[in-house]
């Protein structure tokens, strides 16, 4: 059989999965030519087309696609369970759990927890990655780590997920605004002041534009796109700006006064906080998400 990499492989099935390449890019979060990209080089490597396609129409598997499409399956299967399988080999003394969390979640909602587990489970070592939603999500679907714990819409297409929590969204803006001192803003009025936003195709961004677009808080004007929160926050607090944030990563400024949140006459819907994950689980990480579920 061909040489391929798990990468190109998974990039493949998530195509077909998904439905088309658009899509399996935003599932996979990386971008469009990317995905294109594995797909070629994987033609090249078979010397066969793997899709018919067609503009404005899904791609359709041809033969050669679906034969390669069950051998990935069962490849990608086989590789995630002797992951797990070796994992699961380690000593009870040296159990581990490889944990990837979304960076506006690490420091405001987890790191209690995570302290806490540490002194429950002493034999369990923790291994921790942070990062935007697309890199988390990513490190697991690549089977770098074990567990996820992102902000989300909904469930993430591919995996697992267990609803942790929920997370308010909260327009804030420096105590010196004009909309800090009013009470049932309406979405025109927001929409007369400028947005600090983080970067506009991020899956964090797309998340937000929905939940804002259903209180008709559409089309804003952003003034300037960010990559962290720790940034947009300090560029509202300097400015006259608005930002969309969810409540763990701005609860502090908010309690000092640094920050004040908006009273919007309709609320965003909150946001999901997520763990992602493959099953079956490695004995130590279903320690780790059994213990997240009774403390949030």
């Amino acid at each position: 059989m061909i040489s391929a990499s798990a990468r190109r492989l998974s990039v493949f099935t998530s195509v077909v999965d998904a439905g088309g390449f658009n899509a399996a890019a935003v599932r996979l979060g990386i971008a469009q030519p990317s995905v294109g990209a594995h797909i070629k080089a994987l033609e090249g490597q078979i010397g066969q087309k793997l899709f018919f396609r067609r503009r404005g129409a899904r791609p359709q598997l041809t033969k050669a696609g679906d034969t390669l499409y069950a051998y990935a399956v069962e490849f990608l299967q086989k590789s995630q369970a002797a992951t797990i399988t070796l994992s699961d080999l380690r000593s009870v003394d040296a159990r581990e759990v490889s944990i990837a969390l979304h960076r506006d979640v690490a420091p405001h909602v987890m790191a209690t927890h995570l302290a806490s587990f540490t002194r429950n489970f002493p034999k369990v070592r923790m291994v921790t990655r942070t990062g935007t939603i697309e890199d988390v999500v990513a490190l697991v679907r690549e089977h770098v780590v074990s567990l996820a714990i992102v902000l989300a819409a909904g469930p993430l297409s591919g995996l697992q997920t267990d609803l942790l929590s929920r997370v308010p969204l909260w327009l804030v803006v420096s105590r010196d605004h004009p909309l800090a001192r009013r009470k049932k803003v309406g979405p025109d009025e927001v929409l007369r002041y400028p947005f600090f936003t983080g970067l506009r195709n991020s899956r964090y961004m797309q998340m937000v534009g929905l939940a804002l677009k259903e209180v008709g808080i559409a089309r804003f004007d952003v003034a300037m796109e960010l990559q962290d929160s720790a940034s947009v926050k300090e560029m509202v607090r300097l400015g006259r700006g608005i930002a969309a944030l969810p409540s763990c990563a701005v609860d502090q400024e908010v309690a000092t006064g640094a920050l004040v949140a908006v009273q919007l006459a309709v609320r965003p819907r909150d946001l999901d906080l997520r763990c992602a994950y493959y099953a079956p689980l490695p004995s130590a990480a279903r320690d780790f998400l059994s213990y997240v579920n009774g403390k949030l």
